[in-house]
This record gives C-alpha cells, structure tokens and sequence, in this order.
C-alpha cells in the first residue's frame, strides 16, 4: 500500500491546502485501519509474534518484491499478518518487520526454512497492546524519511475476519 506524500500529490496538481488536508486525512485514516487490523491480530489469534526479517550481505540489492514474496510464503500458514519494510538507524539497511497472529504454536524451522535471505528474529507477543503495536508499525512508515520506507503489505482476508 503505497500512500501519496506532499510532493506526489502537488505534482497531482492539488494546491498545497487541499494537499495538507488529504494527506492529514488519509493518515488519520491509515491510522484508524492498523488499529483495526492489529486489535483483531491480537484478539482473533492464540498465538501472535512480532517477527523482523534482515537481509545478510550475500542476499542484500536484490529486488524489495523478491524479499516480500519470500515473506509473503513463509508467512502463509499463519492465519492473518500485517508487515512493513524499514530502514536501520546505524546503516540505513532494508528489514522487514511482522505482527502475526497463528491458531496454533508456531514452528519456528518453517519460517527459516523459507526465508533464506537473512536473519529472522521472533518475539512472541504476552500482551495484546493494540495501540503500541499500530503506532510502531506506523511510525516506521508515516514518518519515514525516505520514499520508499513507506510500504506495507498484508495477509489476504481469510474467512471469519472482518477488519477491513
């Protein structure tokens, strides 16, 4: 989902107070969709992690879709997940990070299996702090300061979830 910033939608030709107030409008509304979508993660699954994906230095320059697609696999078992790309403080090096939410414990050797690219980090989540959880993920992308550390990607929607 990549959202318009100031300069994309003035090049759209929208004057600069229509464009403040759409972009305001459209984080707000950005906002308010995480919350949803990270409160039913939490809520409608017994097991939740919050899972970071690196990329190691033989794997690092391949194409963002390629790492999202190895993502997007290792992640199909798991009954619904939002996930962002970041960019490291130190290095300014491309990551991945993933709220998920299982009905069963996970396996942890499926996801490495998959997922060859790099390391992978998982925390499982005890509290279910909604709002904490939606404002890290969308911190990482509403205030990033580079174009393209503004994406996130999502599970399709799987039967018995309405948070969309």
């Amino acid at each position: 989902m990549k959202r318009k910033n100031i300069h994309d939608r003035l090049e759209n030709g929208q004057p600069i107070y229509k464009a403040i107030v759409n972009l305001k409008n459209a984080n707000k509304m950005a906002t308010h969709n995480m919350l949803k979508r990270v409160k039913s993660i939490l809520n409608d699954n017994p097991f939740c992690y919050f899972i970071t994906f690196t990329i190691n230095d033989d794997n690092y320059g391949l194409s963002k879709n390629t790492y999202r697609r190895k993502i997007k696999e290792a992640l199909s078992m798991a009954s619904v997940w939002v996930a962002n790309e970041d960019f490291g403080k130190l290095n300014g090096r491309l990551h991945f990070h993933a709220l998920v939410g299982f009905g069963f414990q996970l396996d942890y050797n499926i996801i490495t299996s998959i997922y060859k690219y790099g390391n992978i980090n998982f925390k499982p989540i005890y509290t279910h702090n909604a709002e904490a959880i939606r404002n890290y993920m969308l911190k990482l992308t509403l205030h990033a300061s580079k174009d393209t550390a503004n994406d996130i990607f999502y599970s399709r929607i799987k039967r018995g979830h309405a948070y969309v």
